[in-house]
């Protein structure tokens, strides 16, 4: 029923802001626990949406961190991905919030990570290509990771793999 949206960058640096968008009114509803840009999102759709990963400013100031907007709560969750940027978010209801591919100092990440509904850090395998800035959708029971750089920067690729959700 609304958008919401935070971390980028603004005018004044990079922002940890968090806003909702509901019908055609943007509204403030609290802060990141640490500013971030190039960041990952994904929501269960029903009210509660993931803010995963991302970096401060360039790719050695990646952080793992995860707040989740619930309502109007932002709740700086008490466990860490491995820091990374750019990677994909998706939401899965038997994995939870995970964060796929994503790029760092030493090159682009194959992590899949999930934080499940009951706030545990889960791995899966991973992805057969290591990228960042791809994106990642839910179809039925299947995973799918698309696209993305196979090396930090302006690079891009075609691949699409399905990924193998534990039973």
């Amino acid at each position: 029923s609304r958008v919401v949206f935070a971390g980028g960058v603004s005018g004044g640096g990079v922002s940890r802001e968090v806003w909702a968008l509901e019908g055609e009114t943007w509204r403030r509803i609290g802060e990141l626990s640490k500013p971030r840009q190039h960041l990952a999102a994904t929501s269960d759709g029903t009210g509660q949406t993931w803010f995963l990963g991302g970096r401060v400013s360039a790719l050695v100031s990646n952080i793992g961190t995860v707040d989740l907007v619930a309502g109007d709560e932002v709740l700086a969750m008490d466990l860490e991905l491995s820091p990374r940027s750019g990677g994909a978010g998706f939401w899965h209801p038997d994995l939870g919030a995970c964060l796929a591919g994503g790029e760092g100092p030493a090159g682009t990440h194959d992590d899949v990570e999930c934080v499940s509904p009951s706030n545990e850090l889960a791995t899966l395998p991973s992805l057969s290509v290591a990228r960042h800035g791809p994106g990642a959708a839910v179809v039925g029971d299947g995973v799918y990771v698309v696209l993305g750089g196979e090396r930090p920067g302006l690079f891009v690729s075609a691949v699409v793999e399905s990924l193998p959700v534990p039973a």
